[in-house]
């Protein structure tokens, strides 16, 4: 059985995204600026991919993501944990037993929120989420960012209620599952994401929640209709 692989991106990722402490920072004068609400005005308050690696290569479709694209990740799969951000999230007005989609956070939220993104995945700047020189325009990172806020971080919580965050699964770190093992993996996401993964409408966690009835692997093209 094929089973449901999380991420935070923006959770590429988005869900992915900001360097600096999990504070988010005070805002400056480029906060000021024309905002688009879905990225950042500068590298060190967005949520983006490591490195110099162009938009579309971002770890939402390699570490966490769906598919993994052929990427073996870690060498161990990561276990989910508490989310070590909780509190980080509360002090930005974020009700963390009833969280909104990303594109609806009012605009402050979505600037603090994108530190804490990048903070969670281990990111370096915002190429990979975001163009390089146009932060506005859209990208499939960006893409899949909100898809995995919008299917993870909004609607699965920990087995005991508590809110799941992008660092429950990344941990700092883009890449989260070992797939060159495929039973290994099978029994990790039974443990981790089916066993320890709860539903906040108090449905039970299975493999088509994020798979589909039809348990479909492919979830960001098929499922989420990104293209490549």
């Amino acid at each position: 059985m094929k089973h449901a692989a999380l991420a935070l991106a923006l959770w590429t990722g988005a869900f992915a995204g900001a360097c600096g402490s999990a504070t988010p920072p005070p805002e400056t004068a480029a906060d000021q600026t024309d905002f688009d609400g879905e990225s950042s005005p500068g590298a060190e308050e967005t949520a983006a991919a490591k490195g110099a690696k162009p938009a579309g290569e971002s770890a939402s479709s390699e570490g966490a993501g769906a598919e993994g694209h052929g990427h073996d990740g870690p060498a161990k799969s990561t276990p989910i944990q508490a989310t070590k951000l909780a509190a980080d999230l509360k002090k930005i007005g974020i009700n963390l037993k009833k969280i909104p989609p990303l594109e609806k956070l009012p605009l402050a939220q979505k600037k603090k929120v994108m530190p804490l993104l990048q903070r969670s995945l281990g990111l370096d700047n915002c190429q990979g989420c975001h163009a390089e020189g146009d932060m506005k325009k859209e990208t499939r990172d960006m893409k899949i960012a909100r898809e995995m806020w919008r299917h993870f971080v909004v609607p699965l919580r920990s087995e005991d209620g508590g809110p799941l965050f992008c660092d429950s699964c990344h941990a700092g770190d883009e890449h989260v599952l070992n797939r060159k093992d495929k039973e290994a993996l099978q029994e990790f996401m039974d443990a981790e994401y089916v066993g320890k993964i709860a539903l906040a409408n108090n449905e039970d966690m299975e493999c088509g929640t994020c798979h589909g009835d039809a348990m479909e692997t492919k979830i960001i093209e098929k499922l989420w209709k990104i293209p490549k």
